[in-house]
Parts: structure tokens; sequence; C-alpha cells
């Protein structure tokens, strides 16, 4: 079995390609497509796990920006992306290794990315309004 992660790469980049054929900046939309979906997969994980009392990540406290919204920004940024911005960039787009990708899966008729995005904010929304009128 091939890996999960890696045909789902090759399906996000294959299908931004084929449906936006001139489009230029490709890899930084669909590598900030994925860093956001895996960032709101990685929020509902530390939600639950702070709901079901498995483990409590403290809080990141930045007063840097006047006002709330650019400093929880931030910290979403430092917290939950960043990690996979670097993950992200090492398995898929450091020395185009995405060529050796999409090449292994492009024969392969797959459906992963789309409903992968559908499937991660659906779960994060669900997740927020349960937290927000249930919890805390």
């Amino acid at each position: 079995m091939k890996n999960l992660y890696y045909a789902w790469w090759a399906d996000s980049i294959i299908r931004i390609k084929h449906y936006n054929p001139q489009m230029k900046d490709w890899k930084i939309r669909v590598f900030n497509l994925n860093t956001f979906l895996n960032s709101l997969n990685l929020c509902v994980i530390v939600i639950w796990l702070k709901y079901l009392d498995i483990l409590t990540i403290p809080v990141l406290k930045i007063d840097f920006f006047p006002g709330d919204l650019l400093d929880k920004a931030l910290i979403y940024m430092i917290e939950f992306a960043s990690p996979f911005i670097i993950l992200n960039y090492f398995l898929i787009f450091h020395k185009d290794k995405y060529k050796k990708i999409i090449s292994q899966y492009e024969g392969e008729k797959m459906n992963i990315a789309f409903p992968y995005a559908i499937i991660s904010v659906a779960l994060f929304a669900i997740t927020v309004i349960a937290y927000a009128v249930f919890w805390d």
C-alpha cells in the first residue's frame, strides 16, 4: 500500500494543475491550502485531548499587536501551522520531491484531496461549535 500522505499530496497537485493549467503560483497555493488543512486537524486533536483530560498543552501568550485578533492569528500560526510548514516543505517541495511523488501516483484514479478538505473543515467547525456551546 502506498503512503496515504503522499497520495493526498499527489492528488492535490494533480488536481490544481489540471483545473488551473495557466496558474504560475500553484506550488504556494497548494502548499498553503494543505498546510492550513493539516493545522485545522491538529487543532481539532488538541481540543479533543484537552476536553477528554488526556493532555493539556499550555497556551502561548503573545501581546505584540494592538487588539486581540492579530495576536491570536500569530499564536495559531506558531502553534498549529509552523510544524506543518516545516514538515510539508521538507517532505514534498525540498529538492523538487513533488515531481517524484506525482510520477508515482499519476496513473492512479484518486479522489482524496477534495473529500479530505471538506471533512477537515467540517470536523473543525463541529468541534469549535461544540467547544463554544458545551465546554469551557
